[in-house]
């Protein structure tokens, strides 16, 4: 029996629909894990996605004359015509980007990834839909605490979730971690909560002593812990915000961290470099460009130069910042 469920991601409705309650079960607890969902009951007229699973037993077979825009180790996506594919090493995705729609062909297999995997699957099929409504995608976390609303934005292995992490410790409200939507609103450009979730490295364990009792039930994202970070600062988490500085954090070997401003040619350079699908899905990469320059001329922009500092004292970055 078809099981359909109904939520609001970010600021959109989104209707979810699994083949049988068993799969549905996987599916909606894997939804849940992964993303920032409200349950709600929205006619299904006013969808804005629609998400249909159903169980797959074959192997992805690849149309006629279709082409493959990305490959990473898990994941690869093909494009044709208005339809795109989403592919893993046992399941698939297909949209129909135009109707924001989209089937996905779980196998047995899928349940038993990591869950930072299947988080990777379901994200990027989702994030592709989510173009069409103004919504894209930054490699980073929003924090918020006192009128400073930060964006931090940078490649994994770069300091973000560390500096994050020593923000939150210090009080400030946090949206996302890792990945983070942005759009075009009324209040400028807006940071929204997406991904569930913090990657962790365990060996800074000893900095953040309330996560170390997590450490044990998580998984391994790599050579980092993927952590719920909502069960140990549950009245910390905020859904959306309106970034005014913007910070780009390197990891350096230096014992002092330092924070430094950098003019707007730059940090939009890196900003695009952090903004997942510009040359990926061409159609939106206008919308998408001039999405980030509004970013840029709303904020301040800074380049974090991450010392061992910031580990010993991860409340440091916080201390910075009320100079800013």
């Amino acid at each position: 029996m078809c099981v359909t469920k109904s939520y609001s991601i970010a600021h959109l409705n989104m209707q979810v629909e699994c083949e049988d309650k068993l799969l549905s079960e996987k599916v909606l607890s894997a939804l849940g894990n992964c993303f920032f969902l409200k349950s709600n009951s929205t006619d299904s007229d006013s969808h804005h996605l629609n998400l249909k699973f159903k169980k797959n037993i074959d192997p992805f077979k690849s149309p006629e004359n279709i082409s493959e825009l990305f490959t990473s180790p898990h994941l690869r996506v093909f494009k044709k015509g208005d339809s795109c594919y989403i592919v893993g090493e046992d399941s698939f995705f297909q949209l129909d980007l135009t109707a924001s729609q989209g089937t996905g062909y779980l196998n047995h297999t899928f349940w038993d990834r990591p869950p930072k995997l299947q988080q990777e699957f379901l994200m990027l099929s989702v994030l592709w839909l989510f173009h069409r409504h103004g919504l894209f995608a930054i490699h980073g976390n929003a924090l918020f605490k006192d009128g400073l609303s930060v964006l931090i934005a940078g490649d994994s292995g770069s300091g973000k979730s560390t500096t994050a992490l020593g923000l939150i410790q210090k009080g400030w409200k946090y949206l996302s971690d890792d990945v983070t939507l942005i759009n075009q609103s009324s209040q400028g450009i807006k940071a929204l909560a997406f991904q569930k979730g913090f990657s962790f490295d365990p060996r800074l364990a000893k900095y953040y002593p309330e996560i170390n009792k997590l450490l044990k039930s998580s998984s391994w994202n790599g050579q980092k812990r993927f952590l719920d970070i909502t069960s140990i600062y549950p009245e910390n988490h905020l859904s959306t915000c309106v970034p005014n500085i913007l910070i780009f954090p390197k990891i350096v070997s230096e014992g002092k961290s330092q924070l430094i401003p950098i003019d707007k040619t730059s940090a939009l350079i890196m900003l695009m470099q952090s903004s997942g699908g510009i040359m990926v899905d061409k159609e939106m990469a206008a919308q998408q460009v001039e999405v980030l320059k509004n970013l840029i001329y709303q904020t301040s922009s800074y380049r974090l130069l991450a010392g061992r500092d910031l580990y010993e004292e991860p409340e440091k970055i916080s201390f910075m910042l009320s100079f800013k």
